[in-house]
């Protein structure tokens, strides 16, 4: 009779049925793949039996394709045993991405102490970015009505309507590529 592998950790994703097929790579280790992460706003880790010794922590990770890249997320220990955390690649990878990995290492709490997860800096410059090219797209829209008055140069003539209809086309853009403002 075989035994089943013992199951340490559990990742949820809301909407989405909890997963618990980390891999084990390594004796400290673990490799769990998600599908199609571009949608997924939040998710929780939780320890589901105490495997850690109380000294260590397990360091949260993810990656994308082809994988070799590991960004660090956060922890969870024995005594925090569960966590939820933001998903750091929302908004920077396509929606089409077929998958990530997750990814959990056991460490000592010192070497957890020196770790920082994206830091708020970072977190900016992407709404930043994202403002930017959305205020660009507003922009092009807006120069479509401008006009050349006598006497006073360039003007802005436009419709009591021309937000909503940008608007209109936005969203209608965004059904279709909701990067398409990331593109130059």
């Amino acid at each position: 009779m075989s035994q089943k592998p013992q199951k340490f950790f559990a990742c949820v994703f809301p909407g989405r049925p909890v997963m618990t097929e980390f891999k084990r790579v390594s004796q400290t280790r673990f490799v769990l793949n998600v599908p199609k992460p571009a949608s997924l706003r939040d998710f929780a880790i939780t320890m589901l039996t105490p495997c850690i010794p109380k000294d260590a922590g397990a360091t949260i990770y993810f990656s994308l394709p082809p994988f070799k890249d590991w960004q660090y997320i956060g922890s969870i220990t024995v005594h925090m045993p569960s966590q939820i955390f933001h998903s750091p690649w929302r908004g920077i990878i396509p929606p089409n991405t077929p998958g990530l990995q997750i990814g959990i290492s056991i460490e000592p709490k010192k070497f957890i102490e020196n770790l920082h997860p994206q830091s708020q800096y970072e977190e900016e410059k992407k709404l930043i970015s994202s403002v930017q090219g959305i205020a660009q797209d507003v922009y092009k829209f807006l120069s479509s009505f401008a006009k050349t008055i006598p006497n006073r140069g360039d003007m802005l003539v436009m419709p009591a309507k021309c937000l909503d209809q940008w608007l209109k086309k936005f969203e209608a853009k965004h059904k279709r590529d909701p990067f398409f403002w990331m593109k130059k």
